[in-house]
């Protein structure tokens, strides 16, 4: 049986493929479905510096797999609660995973699938996808991926999209900022491996906690915001990143970042 997750490692950073094809790649958010293992490992080779995610076939992640929504008719209300605490712990380990995390949005994202597009730092989309909260389609509510679209591209946007689960293609997608970038099919990934390219040339150190003076800020007043970034400036200056970085500028020479 193929592995549902296919890891690739390039020079400086990794591609992840969803590799369910057969079932329009499912939301991968049980640790049991290998994408956060994987994840965890290539946050431990310092050798990858950016991860790509995209899916095999020709859908990038369809949210959950027609098993799973079979079997939240047989769960019981604590069930539900608990396997819906799953699905928000996949996006907040996808939100704090250290790592430039690009997708490469190769076919089409629905519901859950629409929410790890979001979920991911960057995204670059096909022109022949489409990105669709479907959830109300079949009577299920998009609460969990809606807090990150409100947080990501405001609540008038997050109405359009939720409240009419329409299908939304690419180039409207890049208007509404859902995605950086629309490339045609056969230069998405490619694309998007560009992308974690240039990340791999920065300081990882700098990218770590950038990312993570993001995610902590997200939830605070301003001053409180304003003080943590003033104590990461502070941290920063002291790393051994900065002083390679600012060593380097000065001798017009490029940065060897470890």
């Amino acid at each position: 049986m193929p592995s549902p997750i296919l890891v690739t490692k390039r020079a400086r950073h990794a591609v992840v493929t969803l590799n369910r094809p057969e079932k329009r790649n499912p939301l991968p958010y049980r640790e049991e479905d290998g994408l956060l293992p994987a994840l965890e490992a290539l946050e431990e080779d310092k050798q990858v510096r950016a991860v790509v995610l995209t899916g095999a076939g020709k859908a990038f992640c369809s949210g959950l797999d027609l098993e799973a929504m079979q079997a939240i008719q047989r769960m019981s209300p604590q069930q539900n609660r608990a396997a819906s605490k799953q699905v928000l712990t996949f996006f907040e380990r996808l939100r704090a995973f250290p790592k430039p995390l690009i997708a490469a949005v190769n076919g089409h994202a629905f519901a859950g699938g629409a929410g790890f597009t979001v979920a991911c730092d960057l995204a670059v989309m096909s022109t022949e996808a489409t990105i669709c909260y479907s959830e109300a389609r079949i009577g299920f509510v998009p609460v969990i991926v809606g807090v990150y679209l409100v947080r990501a591209l405001g609540e008038r946007v997050a109405r359009d999209l939720m409240l009419t689960a329409r299908a939304v293609p690419a180039a409207e997608a890049r208007e509404l900022r859902l995605v950086n970038e629309v490339q045609p099919p056969e230069r998405v990934l490619s694309r998007a491996e560009e992308i974690a390219g240039q990340c791999a040339d920065l300081s990882p150190q700098s990218l770590r906690m950038t990312k993570d003076l993001l995610r902590r800020s997200a939830d605070m007043s301003m001053k409180k915001a304003l003080d943590l970034a003033v104590e990461a400036n502070a941290k920063a200056r002291g790393t051994a990143d900065c002083k390679e970085g600012v060593a380097a500028f000065l001798e017009k020479r490029k940065p060897n970042f470890t």
